[in-house]
């Protein structure tokens, strides 16, 4: 019995036991696609491959021909005898692992490269329904493979190894964050963060299960840090830095003993920074005094006495929540980003070292989704976030708090950060260095599939990482519960002013 369907090809020349060059039929030519898997024997069992790329040909007409007219020629002749116009189509194909162990829900690499001259199938669809469809606890569908109709469900499980969604504009990166972040949700009682830099997202269909936030702080919660980000002091203010750290000291010190409350916290804040008069150089003083005058001035919306104290308060646990940041500036985004990560991940290390006493802290795994990535974590600067971000990717799999990464500029993305992220999705990306910066950062992207990515469609992807059983040609599924995100109309909506601009003239002309 063969390994596969139906015979496309045969392997010609050289193979290793990674990859092959087939030939492929005549008659397979209409059927064939990159990205569709196909299977081969070998002396240790069959294995099954993806088709990476495809090239077409013709003896006729080599890549050698310069001349115009003696294209014309060969064209006639072909015309006299079909026989003689024969093209061919080769591929290189990605030997992923034995068929076997896939059956078993196991990968096992070849050890040893088919021959020359063997006879390469389509795989079965009952087999890549096994493969990449399991009716398992844990895995959730996200779309489609491209090539058939089969089903694609990724291991949540293996999602808390951190994932990226890379993409351009128009590439389907918030409807890949849509139907997962959906998904978990419902079908898994997950729950899942997403901060959403545009306003972009609305309940996603969830109903009761979705919480719009707004992007607010209660000042008793605030780090040092958020206070300086949010001060805008340069790094080189030394002397204002000592003056705000020790008066924010003093006043958290008062607001543990209960000597102030949370609605006094920044007022506090700047009485005992006053108060460093009588030991600091007065221009330093009133410097430090004009930085938190600028958080109350920029930011009193974000900082929030009334704002819950509690984080499952906050982010309810079994349940997506929205933090729209659409009207927040870069460093009010990247102080509450980098604040509600520092406390998911802080709150989960205290969980789990106290989970067999009286629990304190976040009690369920949560996965945060950073949408513009390259801002909020950025290649050649600084931020919060970027701090907090490479604490989770290094430590949060063990915690329980998983990271996803979106962004349009994947070399824009700090690279240690990227690096961490096991699993990608990667949709559509044209820029050449985009595309060589992924590749650096994802071990099982092979140039060949990486020459895919400009040719995508929209909402199509190439799914790699410890998510997914195997690298994958996706679908990604429509979510049709998104705010929006999409090009608008711009045409309509000129159209509908002036329209607009004609009933108001009508209505003038009739009441004159």
């Amino acid at each position: 019995m063969s390994c596969g369907e139906n015979l496309v090809g045969w392997i010609v020349g050289e193979s290793s036991p990674a990859r092959s060059l087939v030939i492929f039929s005549h008659d397979s030519k209409s059927n064939l696609s990159a990205g569709m898997y196909l299977v081969t024997e070998t002396p240790k069992g069959c294995v099954l491959g993806i088709l990476e790329s495809l090239v077409s040909g013709s003896r006729l007409l080599p890549n050698s021909v310069t001349d115009p007219n003696s294209v014309n020629s060969v064209i006639s002749a072909i015309n006299q005898n079909e026989m003689l116009g024969e093209t061919y189509l080769k591929g290189n194909v990605m030997w992923l692992s034995y068929l076997d162990a896939l059956k078993n829900g196991s990968i096992d690499s070849p050890k040893v490269p088919p021959f020359p001259g063997t006879i390469v199938y389509s795989a079965k669809k009952e087999d890549l329904e096994n493969i990449f469809s399991p009716n398992e606890k844990g895995w959730i569908k996200i779309g489609k493979l491209s090539t058939i109709d089969v089903d694609y469900k990724i291991n949540i499980n293996k999602l808390q190894r951190h994932l990226a969604i890379l993409a351009v504009t128009g590439g389907g990166k918030s409807n890949t964050v849509c139907i997962l972040s959906r998904n978990i949700i419902k079908e898994l009682d997950g729950t899942v963060v997403l901060f959403d830099m545009h306003g972009e997202y609305g309940d996603l269909g969830l109903g009761d299960k979705a919480n719009i936030r707004k992007p607010i702080i209660n000042p008793a919660k605030l780090s040092f840090e958020e206070i300086k980000d949010l001060s805008r002091l340069p790094e080189n203010a030394i002397n204002q830095e000592r003056i705000l750290r020790r008066a924010w000291l003093k006043t958290m010190d008062e607001y543990k003993k209960g000597q102030i409350s949370a609605a006094d916290f920044m007022e506090k804040l700047y009485e005992n920074a006053k108060e460093e008069k009588g030991d600091a150089n007065k221009r330093e003083v009133d410097g430090a005094l004009n930085k938190l005058e600028d958080i109350k001035s920029m930011y009193d919306e974000v900082i929030d006495p009334n704002a819950p104290l509690e984080l499952k308060e906050i982010i309810e646990p079994g349940k997506l929540t929205i933090f729209d940041l659409s009207e927040l500036d870069e460093i009010g985004a990247d102080a509450i980003v980098s604040h509600f990560l520092r406390r998911l991940l802080q709150e989960r290390k205290l969980w789990k070292r106290t989970k067999s006493g009286n629990a304190t802290g976040y009690p369920v795994p949560a996965f945060t989704v950073i949408e513009e990535a390259h801002i909020l974590i950025p290649n050649k600067r600084n931020t919060l976030t970027s701090y907090w971000a490479s604490r989770i990717a290094r430590e949060g799999r063990k915690f329980g708090v998983g990271l996803i990464l979106v962004s349009q500029r994947p070399k824009n993305v700090n690279p240690d950060v990227l690096s961490q992220t096991n699993n990608k999705i990667i949709l559509k990306i044209v820029e050449p260095q985009d595309i060589e910066y992924v590749q650096d950062a994802s071990e099982e992207l092979s140039q060949d599939l990486a020459d895919l990515l400009p040719g995508l469609n929209p909402g199509e992807a190439i799914i790699i990482g410890s998510m997914a059983k195997l690298p994958a040609l996706v679908k990604i599924e429509l979510c049709n519960s998104k705010k929006s995100g999409g090009d608008i109309d711009i045409v309509s909506e000129w159209s509908n002013i002036n329209k607009s601009n004609e009933s108001i003239d009508e209505d003038l002309k009739s009441v004159f």
